[in-house]
């Protein structure tokens, strides 16, 4: 053949590109959806979440705690004030609603699954009481994996999070551990608020949640200064052989700096919801399904369009078919 010798004609580069349209058409009425990594794990955590509300929405039912169902209009019971003793920070009521979903939990479970965490491995959570639907979903996805997290609890909220002073995420964990939801044990609790010291409390609040902590018998961990208060959970840490940390903490001081462990903060569950496609419709979603094209027919065509580059690059194209035009033209004469 011919060798190339100048530029590629303009018909060639249009007769490729309808080509490489033409299959890329092909292509997508080929896709499928299929269920994705980790499916089963993923649905049973949900299940696990979704049984989990509904145990804390039966529970202030039961109890005549009241559900507002104007700021909570699917009525899960963890929507909770706009501001009360509890409140160390006022925010938007959507940041709250954005947490509710039980898909919340197949995200965990990727996470954690991804990371190459195994049954019994051991992980420190941060937890606070701003997203209270957000901490079942990690906890229920921690359940069904089997992995054992150690946990040290921020009392205090962000508006509208757990932050009723008779129905914190104390009583939220004890009910569902009650329930046996969980088989976890809630290790150490700290004030919250801002840096982890109560800032943005008022005194009595500061001392309701100690005696609250003090009530449950859990391990407080309470300092007077937000240095003092980073090391008193750094000198913790040390006793524990741990893979990495997850916070789902609204303020948090403490960062884990070791590169041997993964470190997850989330404080803002509306852009991780639209992130990974989190829909409030169980099982729906990019989590569960991925939309993927044939792997024949993709390699097949990219073979083809590969083979059909290297020609138009390394020979003249052009020559041939207007050779052959010539030739039809002079028929027809």
């Amino acid at each position: 053949m011919r060798k190339r010798i100048g530029k590629v004609g303009r018909s060639v580069l249009i007769i490729y590109a309808f080509l490489a349209i033409l299959f890329f058409f092909i292509l997508t009425l080929t896709v499928r959806e299929e269920k994705s990594k980790y499916y089963e794990e993923k649905v049973k955590a949900v299940k696990k979440t979704k049984e989990a509300l509904e145990i804390i929405k039966n529970y202030r039912i039961d109890y005549g705690i009241p559900i507002d169902i104007i700021n909570d209009p699917k009525e899960t019971g963890l929507i909770f004030h706009p501001y009360s003793i509890l409140t160390y920070e006022r925010t938007n009521l959507t940041l709250s609603q954005a947490s509710l979903s039980p898909n919340f939990s197949a995200f965990f479970i990727e996470l954690l699954k991804d990371k190459k965490l195994k049954e019994n491995d051991t992980i420190i959570l941060f937890l606070d009481g701003s997203f209270p639907a957000l901490n079942i979903s990690l906890l229920s996805a921690l359940e069904v994996l089997r992995i054992r997290p150690i946990i040290f609890l921020q009392v205090a909220s962000i508006s509208y999070g757990a932050n009723d002073p008779n129905f914190t995420f104390l009583e939220i964990f004890k009910i569902l551990k009650d329930n046996k939801i969980f088989d976890f044990t809630l290790e150490y609790a700290s004030l919250g608020g801002k840096k982890d010291i109560g800032e943005g409390l008022s005194k009595e609040a500061r001392e309701f949640i100690k005696e609250k902590i003090n009530y449950y018998k859990i391990k407080p961990i309470i300092a007077e200064n937000e240095s003092l208060q980073i090391l008193l959970k750094k000198d913790l840490l040390k006793n524990f052989n741990y893979k990495g940390i997850i916070a789902l903490s609204y303020d948090l001081p403490f960062k884990e700096k070791d590169k041997k462990r993964f470190f997850y903060h989330f404080n803002n569950p509306f852009i991780l919801k639209e992130e990974y496609d989190i829909k409030d419709e169980l099982f729906k979603g990019r989590l569960f399904y991925e939309k993927r094209y044939s792997l024949f027919y993709t390699s097949l065509f990219l073979i083809i369009l590969i083979f059909l580059l290297y020609l138009i690059i390394k020979y003249d194209l052009e020559y041939y078919l207007t050779k052959k035009k010539e030739e039809i033209y002079e028929e027809g004469i």
